[in-house]
């Protein structure tokens, strides 16, 4: 058995907020790791830590880019044990997508579809909790009944097969102990 990660945060930004004010739930964005350290997260988001005009494929460190700018990002950290086999076919996944990434473009007009609460799919296109949910789903973890494109990050957030492991400032996860902090968070 092996362990991912699934995190996640709240930035601050306009877009987070906007999304964090319709989901009614205290994260906007969703990342997938594939070790304790979450180095690195993979998700679809800013390009650009400056600007959200391009989107796309990203790999995220918890001290740099939009990270390194918001430093007061608010996270949960959860994990999810896995077989040998759906994480290898994750991390496959996962590799396919960052050596292909130019095909791939972040779904703005996903996110219209989502607060309607209709999925979209489209060849090529992602939003993180769409992005996350799908390589859950192409990695044979069954957290979901729906289809990934209808995921939005408030699914994950207190998901009974998800343990969570953390909850505070992403700029400490690692940097206190790994025990569960209680953060009572305001939409």
């Amino acid at each position: 058995m092996k362990k991912i990660y699934i995190i996640t945060t709240y930035t601050g930004t306009v877009l987070s907020y906007l999304i964090r004010k319709i989901s009614k739930t205290p994260y906007a964005h969703v990342s997938i790791a594939l070790n304790e350290e979450l180095n690195p997260m993979y998700s679809f988001g800013r390009l650009n830590p400056k600007t959200p005009i391009f989107a796309g494929f990203v790999e995220e460190k918890i001290d740099e880019g939009l990270y390194a700018i918001r430093k007061n990002t608010m996270c949960r950290v959860y994990s999810l044990d896995v077989t040998d086999l759906q994480y290898n076919n994750i991390y496959n996944n996962i590799m396919f997508v960052s050596e292909n990434r130019k095909k791939y473009d972040y779904d703005v007009m996903a996110l219209i579809y989502l607060t309607l609460n209709r999925p979209r799919q489209a060849e090529y296109k992602y939003v993180c909790s769409h992005f996350v949910a799908d390589m859950l789903m192409k990695g044979e973890v069954g957290l979901f009944d729906e289809p990934s494109c209808s995921i939005r990050p408030d699914f994950f957030y207190d998901n009974e097969n998800l343990t969570l492991e953390y909850e505070g400032l992403l700029s400490q996860y690692g940097k206190e102990a790994k025990n569960y902090v209680p953060y009572i968070s305001k939409i």
